[in-house]
């Protein structure tokens, strides 16, 4: 047991406190004394040693750069594919496929409507968002005409200088994109389309 007022052991010789003489108003358990210059307290968190914990797993460093690594125009006999084309190609396979499903059932059917749906959802995303992106592989993208590019990323990771990509995170029909460095995957941020640059025209 110690004095409240200077944190001396009381010996239980009296009311009074046998170090700073005053009044024993009550008992405490003894004060932390100082850690000395440059040491460290028994709970000093370790964070203050210099440590560098990731805030989180998406976002608290600054936002890494993507660039286009690869640029490939798609054209046809000289003329770009545009988006447009896309979407009603694979509208048009998705119908003529469904229609052939009606008069000739079989099991066969389903292979030309994959392509055919594969290629409207492209088309419908670039329509949108002007990106679509076959994870760890490449991506769809569209410049400001609709002409149509197949991309790929890449650039360094701002906190270790390792490698960045995207990748698909979370469970099925949950997942969602993200920035990801390919030496930690604690190193991860959320990827917007949006802030790429703009994708400038180029000739097929």
């Amino acid at each position: 047991m110690h004095c409240q007022t200077c944190g001396a052991a009381f010996r239980g010789r009296g009311p009074l406190c046998d170090e700073c003489k005053k009044t024993l108003s009550g008992l405490s358990s003894p004060k932390p004394s100082p850690a000395p210059d440059g040491g460290f307290k028994a709970d000093q968190d370790i964070l203050e040693s210099g440590y560098r914990r990731p805030p989180s797993k998406e976002g608290g460093w600054s936002l890494p750069q993507l660039v286009r690594t690869n640029i490939i125009p798609i054209a046809f006999r000289g003329h770009s594919l545009k988006r447009l084309w896309l979407t009603a190609i694979g509208a048009a396979g998705v119908i003529a496929s469904l229609g052939e499903m009606f008069y000739r059932w079989g099991v066969w059917w389903i292979w030309p409507i994959l392509p055919f749906s594969l290629t409207l959802v492209i088309g419908y995303n670039l329509l949108r968002k002007r990106f679509f992106t076959v994870v760890g592989w490449f991506n769809f993208e569209s410049d400001r005409h609709g002409s149509v590019y197949i991309t790929t990323l890449g650039g360094n990771c701002p906190v270790c200088n390792g490698e960045i990509g995207l990748k698909d995170i979370g469970p099925k029909r949950e997942t969602k994109i993200v920035i990801q460095c390919k030496a930690d995957s604690t190193h991860r941020w959320g990827f917007n389309s949006a802030d790429l640059e703009e994708l400038e025209p180029r000739a097929s």
